[in-house]
C-alpha cells in the first residue's frame, strides 16, 4: 500500500511554498495534501528540529480580519485540547497566508484507506470508533463541537493510534468564501452532515455523533447513506432520516441505529457510544491490523477538505513493531504486534520473511501500575505476544495497568500470549431513577445505598416537580463509577408568572381562565368604577405586567358602575341655583316641571336619598 510511485491530481491550485520558511521558524519541505481551504506540508521546526505538519490556508484569508479573529480564537481553544486521540496544535500565525502547525502523523487517514477499496471489518471499525469517541467526549465536555467529522479528519500515527484533526477550523471558515460547501448557512461536509446541519439548525455534540454513525456505515460497506448526485440533494435526502443499519455491520448495528437517529435529542453522548461499543466487543471476531497507507496518501495530514492530493515521498521502513490493541471487558483480542519482532531481513516486493524463535520459559515481570506503552515494549522484547483484557475494579482509575495473566512471577514460554489487564475504572452503578420527585433526604439514602455519594446540591425552577423535591441528577451519564459524587438539582417550584396586559375591561370569565391557566389563585371583589362598564373587570392587584410567584392570589375587581351619591336639598332655590347645586354634586340630568323662573317646591329623589349620577333629578317649581 506504500507504493511511492502513486500520485494524485490536485483539486485546488495554491501557491507552491516548498522550500520556504514561515516566520523564520517552519521550513516547508514537501506538500503532502491539499483541500478546499489550503495545503498541508511536511515541515521542520527550526527551533526544536522537530518534524511537524503545517496547514497553509488560502492567502486571500490574510486580509479577512473577521476570519483572522475567529481563526486565532478557535486555534487557541483547540490547542487546549490535550488528548491522545486529538491532533495536537502547536502554533498558528500569519506569514503571507494564515497557517496552523500541528503534530506530524505518518500513518495516513481513514479516507486514504477507504479510497484504496479496502473495507473495514466490524471489529476494526469498533476500534476506530472507540478512539474517536474518547476524543469527542473530551472535546464535548469542554464545549467544543467538531462540526466536520469525516474520514479525512481521522488520522493515524505510525503507532496506529487515531487522532482527530480539524477541530475549530470549520468554525473559523464558516463565514468565509473558503468553506468547502457553497451552500448558504451550512457548516461541515455534506457527505457526513447531520439532519440538523442540513436544516441549518443550531448544532451540539450529537451532530458529531450522527456523522460518526455515517462513517461506521461507510467503513464497513463502502457506501455513504443518502448520497445523491448533488450537494443540495444529499442534504435534502438526509432531513428527517435516521442512518440505515445494513446487516454487514453485525453487532455494531444497534450502536449505529442509536447514534444515527434523526432526532438529535435521542442520540447517545460520545461517552455512551464508547461504552456501547465496549459492550458489543466480546461478540465480534478478532480484528486484524488496519492497512495504514502512510503520509503520502489522500487525507494523511490535511485538517480540512474532502479531497486531498499528494505526491508521496518514500520513507524509511518503520522498524518498531506495530500493535493492534484489543478491546472489550471480557473477551481477549490478541495483538498482532509481537509478530513484527519475528521479521528478519528486508521487505521486498511486499514479501515478509519470517524467522522462528525458540521458546523458553521466563518469569513474567511485575507490571502493575506501570505505563501501558512501556509495558507493551517490555513484554514484546521478552518474546511474548501482548493482548489486552479490560475489567472494572473498585479503587482503580480508568487506564490503570492492574497486572498480567499469567500473573507476575509465573514462568511462561516466550512464544505465548500474555494478557495485560487494564482497568476500566471502578464498578459503574446506575443512579437510582427513584430520586426524581423524592425529598433530598430520601434521595441521599437511595444514592448511598448503591455506593455513590451526594455532591453539590443546586436549585432551579420546575413546572413538573414540586418545590423542595429532587428534579434529578446533573450527571452526564446514567451510571457512574462506584464512589463518585452525584450532583443533585432541587426544585424551587414553577417559575414566577407575569400577569398579562389587557385584562382590565374584559369579561370576568375570560380573565378567570387566563389567570387560572398560569397557576394563580383568584379573589373577586365588587367595586364602583367611573371608567369601566358594570359587570366587567375594573382592576387587578397586583397590577398587569407584575411578576408574582406561582400559586399567588390575584385580586380582580368587578365593576358595579358609578357609585351612588346623596341628592342635595334644592327646595326653596330658584331653578338656576338648584341646577348649579345638583351639578356640583355630580348630577347632570335635570328635568324641570313648572316655570323656569320659579322657585323649587319639590324634588325627586328627595334630599338625602342615594342616586346614581346618571339618574334624572326632577324639580317642581311654581
Amino acid at each position: 500500500m506504500n507504493d511511492s510511485s502513486k500520485s494524485f491530481s490536485l483539486k485546488n491550485s495554491f501557491p507552491d511554498l516548498t522550500g520556504q520558511t514561515l516566520n523564520n521558524r517552519y521550513r516547508l519541505h514537501q506538500a503532502i495534501g491539499t483541500g478546499a481551504s489550503g495545503t498541508v506540508y511536511v515541515a521542520v521546526d527550526l527551533n526544536t528540529s522537530q518534524r511537524v505538519a503545517v496547514k497553509v490556508l488560502n492567502p486571500s484569508l490574510s486580509s479577512d480580519n473577521k476570519f483572522l479573529e475567529r481563526f486565532y480564537r478557535e486555534a487557541k481553544k483547540v490547542s487546549s485540547l490535550n488528548h491522545p486521540n486529538i491532533l495536537r496544535v502547536y502554533d498558528w500565525g500569519v506569514d503571507g497566508s494564515p497557517y496552523l502547525v500541528t503534530e506530524y502523523l505518518g500513518g495516513g487517514s481513514l479516507r486514504s484507506i477507504l479510497m484504496t477499496g479496502y473495507r473495514l471489518t466490524p471489529g476494526q471499525t469498533l476500534l476506530v470508533g472507540l478512539e474517536a469517541c474518547k476524543a469527542l467526549a473530551h472535546a464535548h465536555e469542554r464545549g467544543i463541537i467538531h462540526q466536520d467529522i469525516k474520514p479525512a479528519n481521522f488520522l493515524f500515527g505510525q503507532d496506529g493510534v487515531l487522532r482527530i484533526s480539524d477541530f475549530g477550523l470549520t468554525n473559523a471558515l464558516r463565514e468565509t468564501t473558503q468553506s468547502e460547501t457553497p451552500i448558504e448557512g451550512f457548516t461541515g461536509t455534506v457527505r457526513y452532515a447531520s439532519p440538523e446541519q442540513a436544516s441549518g439548525q443550531k448544532l451540539n455534540g450529537s451532530s458529531d455523533i450522527y456523522s460518526l454513525s455515517i462513517i461506521f456505515v461507510e467503513a464497513v460497506t463502502g457506501h455513504v447513506p443518502f448520497l445523491t448526485d448533488s450537494l443540495a440533494g444529499t442534504l435534502k435526502a438526509r432531513i428527517g432520516k435516521s442512518v440505515p443499519t445494513p446487516e454487514s455491520l453485525g453487532p455494531l448495528g444497534p450502536v449505529v441505529q442509536q447514534a444515527g437517529m434523526t432526532d438529535s435529542s435521542n442520540r447517545p453522548t460520545a461517552e455512551r457510544v464508547r461504552r456501547m461499543l465496549l459492550e458489543v466487543a466480546p461478540s465480534l471476531p478478532r480484528p486484524t491490523a488496519l492497512p495504514l497507507v502512510g503520509p503520502g496518501e489522500i487525507g494523511a495530514a490535511p485538517l480540512s477538505g474532502e479531497v486531498t492530493t499528494v505526491t508521496p515521498q518514500k520513507e524509511e521502513v518503520f522498524k518498531e513493531p506495530r500493535r493492534i490493541r484489543s478491546v472489550g471487558p471480557k473477551r481477549r483480542w490478541p495483538a498482532v504486534a509481537a509478530a513484527a519482532l519475528l521479521l528478519a531481513g528486508a521487505i521486498t516486493g511486499g514479501i515478509f520473511l519470517w524467522q522462528n524463535t525458540q521458546a523458553e520459559e521466563i518469569a513474567v515481570p511485575s507490571v502493575a501500575g506501570r505505563p501501558i506503552e512501556e509495558t507493551y515494549e517490555r513484554l514484546i522484547k521478552l518474546g511474548w505476544t501482548v493482548e489486552e483484557r479490560y475489567e472494572r475494579r473498585d479503587g482503580t482509575v480508568e487506564g490503570q495497568l492492574l497486572g498480567t495473566d499469567p500473573p507476575a512471577g509465573s514462568f511462561y514460554e516466550t512464544d505465548q500470549s500474555v494478557a495485560i489487564i487494564i482497568s476500566l475504572g471502578p464498578t459503574r452503578v446506575e443512579i437510582p431513577s427513584e430520586i426524581q420527585g423524592s425529598t433530598l433526604e430520601e434521595a441521599t439514602q437511595l444514592i448511598e445505598e448503591v455506593g455513590l455519594a451526594v455532591g453539590q446540591v443546586t436549585s432551579t425552577y420546575s413546572e413538573e416537580i414540586a418545590e423542595g423535591f429532587v428534579i434529578g441528577s446533573l450527571a452526564l451519564s446514567e451510571d457512574l463509577p462506584r464512589g463518585s459524587s452525584v450532583d443533585l438539582e432541587i426544585s424551587d417550584g414553577p417559575p414566577p408568572r407575569i400577569i398579562p396586559e389587557g385584562l382590565v375591561g374584559q369579561e370576568v370569565a375570560e380573565v378567570q381562565n387566563v389567570l387560572a391557566a398560569l397557576g394563580l389563585n383568584l379573589e373577586i371583589v365588587e367595586e364602583y368604577s367611573s371608567e369601566v362598564e358594570a359587570g366587567l373587570v375594573s382592576s387587578i392587584s397586583p397590577q398587569e405586567q407584575s411578576e408574582v410567584n406561582f400559586g399567588s392570589t390575584v385580586v380582580i375587581g368587578i365593576s358595579l358602575g358609578l357609585m351612588p351619591r346623596p341628592v342635595p336639598d334644592v327646595i326653596g332655590l330658584d331653578v338656576v341655583s338648584a341646577e348649579m347645586r345638583l351639578q356640583s354634586a355630580g348630577f347632570l340630568v335635570i328635568a324641570v316641571n313648572g316655570t323656569e323662573s320659579g322657585v323649587v317646591t319639590a324634588q325627586t329623589p328627595i334630599a338625602g336619598e342615594m342616586a346614581i349620577p346618571n339618574d334624572t333629578i326632577e324639580l317642581v317649581t311654581e
